[in-house]
């Protein structure tokens, strides 16, 4: 969670990643595959409604912009494990 994102925001999050699992889970998914792949969305696609709002406003200086286009496409890894995931495939586990 980035310094500058709400108790609201991370709510939301969390909201969704438990959504996300229980609709993985429902579909066949066993819980801790679930909750793994939830979990790797929702770091993939976090900094996403921020770059869509600082393009919407369209006073965010363009580096600003930039860095946050970049927080975007560094957060595809996790996106590609929970892709792999769902395909069957092996995701070692994070050490960190």
């Amino acid at each position: 969670m980035s310094l500058d994102e709400s108790s609201l925001e991370f709510d939301l999050f969390e909201s969704m990643r438990l959504k996300l699992a229980l609709v993985l889970a429902a579909g066949g998914r066993g819980e801790i595959e679930a909750e793994r792949i939830a979990l790797y969305v929702m770091q993939g696609v976090r900094e996403v409604p921020r770059l869509l709002n600082a393009l919407a406003s369209g006073n965010t200086p363009g580096d600003e912009t930039r860095d946050i286009l970049k927080l975007v496409l560094d957060n595809t890894d996790s996106l590609e494990r929970a892709r792999a995931l769902l395909a069957g495939q092996h995701v070692p586990e994070d050490i960190n």
